[in-house]
Formats: C-alpha cells, structure tokens, sequence
C-alpha cells in the first residue's frame, strides 16, 4: 500500500444512534465538517491524506442495548447482533458516512483501527456494510500497534495495554472472534470487562441519569447513587461495586467499599419473612418467574453474591424502577452502622473515587481539532 504523504489521527468519536444520548461527540455534524474541510485542501484535493480512526469510531456497546442477548461475561455480541446495532449508527448519521465516501474519491484513505467499543468491526459483515455506504474504507484489525512512515509514528488506542487500561483489555485481540456453544449463535466476540460494566449498569441508569456513560471514573455513579435518598439505590450502588471486585485484574478492587450493606441485605432476607414475599412478588412480577414463593426466594437469595445478580437482573428487566425500588427499601436497618443517613453511605461514596477506566475514556480529535 502506497504511504499518504499526510496522516491525520482522530480517536474516540463514539457515533451512536444519531439521538441525543451517546453522541456527546458529534452532536452536531462536526466529524462530517472536518471530513470535508480536510477534503477541501490542497492535499485533500491531491489525494495526499491518509485519516486515520483510532478506535471507538462506532458504539456499539450502548446502541440499541437490547440487541444483545446472551447476557455472558465472556461473550459479546453475534454477527447478526452486531449488525442490527449497526444499522441505526447507519441510519444515524447518513452524513459522517458520506463524507467519508466523498473523501476518498480523489484517492485519499480512510484507515479505521477498532477500539473496545467497536470490537464488532472485526466482522466481515460489518465492514462489508460500511464499505456500502462510505467507500472502499481500510480496516486493519489484529494488532495492537500500527506504524507509519517506517516506524516514525505509532499508533495505538490504548485500551489493549494492561498498565493503561485493564478494564478494557482483551485476551484474542488478533481474532477476538470466539467459538461457543452457549446458545444458537455458533460465534461470537470477546467480551471485556469494561462492556460488561456498561452492559450490566451503565445502559440501563442512562434513563435516570444521561450522564452516566460520561464519568471518569464510571464507578463514581455508585458515588451518586449512594448519595440519594432512597436506601434501594444505594443497594444498586452496593451491587455495581460488588462487580468490581469479580474481576480484580480489570479494576482497582473496592473490595471492603460498602461490605456493611451487604450483610444487611443478607440478614434481612434470611429473618424476614414478609419481605421475602414482597421479593418473590418482584420475581413473579418484573422478573416473569410465575410460580416464584418465599421460601424459594430465601434459598435463592443466600449469599451475597445472589443478591447482587438479582439486582443486575432488576436492572435489565424493568426500567421503571419504582416497581421494585420500594421493595429494596424495606431492607433498610432501622439505624445506620456505616455513615450517613437517608441512604446516604460514606463508603459508597468514597468508592465512587477508586481510579479505574471501566467504560468510555475521553474522546478527542487528535491535532487539536474540535
């Protein structure tokens, strides 16, 4: 492949659906102007340029979230997942693609590297479909530095050096494509941490908070979270901390960060029977598990770790969280043995400040541009 005689770098676009949500980035057609104005110069016009897109260029992992359907921790999305997701970043932002399109008619080149959130562009269905819409683009994929100019310039999206970001590291980067037998789907992509806690949490507190894909750390919602009044969402903030510490070679461990809240939720299940039915009618009721009794409920519940799935499941089932919030409320002890009052936990809150990178790190044109 011929070498462009300019390379410019952009990284981190995060082209969602084309709604207000996940396009903090291009919310209002400014990848789309830069394309065309870099178009527009001498060298543009030459066909001199190469534009490189440093990962994350599409994000997959929170547009149309329901999409995906495993519900794994080692499996991401199918082929076919991968593309119904695609088709709304697609429909989108008809004009990011165009201009792409438009840009490489006079020779110039469209370099697209994937990122942890674009992990989907190792399928060849993908890139077929991008190159339908935005021209013969290049994808190269496979490896976690790229080079230019001899070696002279370096280019990597980060997210596959442990010491940067462990969260978001993955273990078959050269073919993240894996082969399984949990469900239908005979292949799917790897899943790393960090979309874990974006699927698991993050996609599903958007509603209440929109910012919630925008904290640095993410784990400073649970901060917010513990900060409410509701005793039930300080629980939820319990439950994303508790995530942390499954994998602690992706995140900082908050291991101890609110271990009270726990054995209270424990306790209360485990002595009390009344609540135990108000949980079972959340199973029959949110969760679709007709048939759902107390004393199921009580053996189910047994652990902590239990606890902590169910109310993941709570998360995905039922937006409307005032369904089941009431219930978590009950479980609140009558005095507070770990900080605060109303809901309020300091150790919640303190854990919301560990230093971890589970989700989105913040984007930028490279160069300066934005």
């Amino acid at each position: 492949m011929d070498q462009k005689r300019v390379t410019l770098v952009v990284s981190d676009l995060h082209l969602g659906d084309g709604g207000t949500g996940d396009d903090f980035v291009d919310d209002s057609h400014q990848f789309a102007k830069f394309v065309r104005a870099q178009a527009a110069t001498p060298e543009g016009y030459a066909g001199d340029i190469e534009l490189i897109i440093n990962g994350d260029f599409l994000e997959f992992v929170q547009v149309l979230p329901k999409a995906y359907t495993l519900d794994s921790s080692t499996y991401w999305c199918s082929e076919g997942e991968s593309v119904a997701k695609l088709d709304r970043i697609l429909r989108g932002h008809p004009d990011v693609f165009e201009a792409l399109k438009e840009f490489q008619e006079p020779d110039n080149r469209v370099t697209v590297f994937p990122g942890n959130h674009d992990v989907d562009l190792y399928w060849e269905a993908i890139q077929r479909a991008i190159r339908e819409r935005a021209g013969n683009i290049n994808f190269e994929t496979g490896q976690v530095t790229f080079t230019r100019y001899g070696g002279r310039l370096c280019i990597s999206h980060g997210h596959l050096f442990d010491s940067i970001d462990p969260a978001n590291n993955f273990q078959n980067w050269r073919n993240p494509i894996l082969s399984q037998s949990a469900d239908a789907d005979p292949k799917r992509l790897e899943m790393c941490p960090g979309t874990l806690f974006v699927v698991k949490f993050v996609n599903f507190l958007e509603e209440k908070y929109p910012f919630a894909d925008n904290l640095h750390p993410v784990t400073a919602l649970a901060g917010i979270l513990g900060r409410e009044d509701r005793w039930g969402l300080t629980v939820v903030a319990w439950s994303m901390l508790r995530f942390t510490t499954r994998y602690p070679q992706a995140f900082l461990s908050a291991e101890g960060r609110g271990a009270e809240i726990g054995a209270q939720l424990l306790n209360a299940i485990q002595s009390d029977s009344f609540l135990r039915e108000k949980i079972a009618s959340v199973y029959r009721d949110v969760l679709g598990q007709p048939g759902t009794n107390a004393a199921q409920v009580k053996q189910v519940l047994a652990s902590e770790n239990a606890i902590s799935t169910f109310l993941e499941q709570l998360l995905r089932a039922e937006p409307a969280w005032d369904k089941w919030l009431e219930v978590l409320d009950m479980t609140k002890p009558a005095v507070l043995g770990i900080g605060g009052s109303g809901g309020n936990t300091l150790s919640i809150i303190a854990a919301g400040k560990v230093d971890v990178r589970a989700a989105r790190k913040p984007w930028r044109f490279l160069g300066g541009y934005a």
